[in-house]
């Protein structure tokens, strides 16, 4: 329990395209190799997902700018919400950077 010990570190996993958990269910999870390497090395590990859209049909992470110009930015949707996902996990109020 990380609470209880020193602190534990957070690792985001980022899926692929067409990995998301409705597509896969939990095998990227149980087979990306994550789990075992998180227990060795006292991390916490985080999966956020992204689902199916019209312009986003195979779940992707947006690396070509269907959310908007500031996709590849600390102020892009995305990275905002996996933002506000940490502070969460930290205990902290999370803060819009808008």
């Amino acid at each position: 329990d990380c609470r209880m010990t020193l602190g534990c570190r957070v690792h985001v996993v980022f899926h692929g395209c067409n990995q998301h958990l409705e597509r896969v269910g939990d095998v990227f999870v149980k087979e990306a190799g994550f789990p075992g390497w998180a227990d060795a090395n006292r991390l916490v590990l985080l999966y956020p997902q992204v689902t199916t859209t019209t312009i986003n049909p195979q779940a992707c992470w947006d690396w070509w700018g269907y959310t908007g110009r500031d996709y590849l930015t600390r102020n892009g949707p995305q990275i905002e919400a996996v933002r506000r996902m940490l502070d969460r996990l930290a205990g902290h109020s999370t803060v819009s950077r808008s």
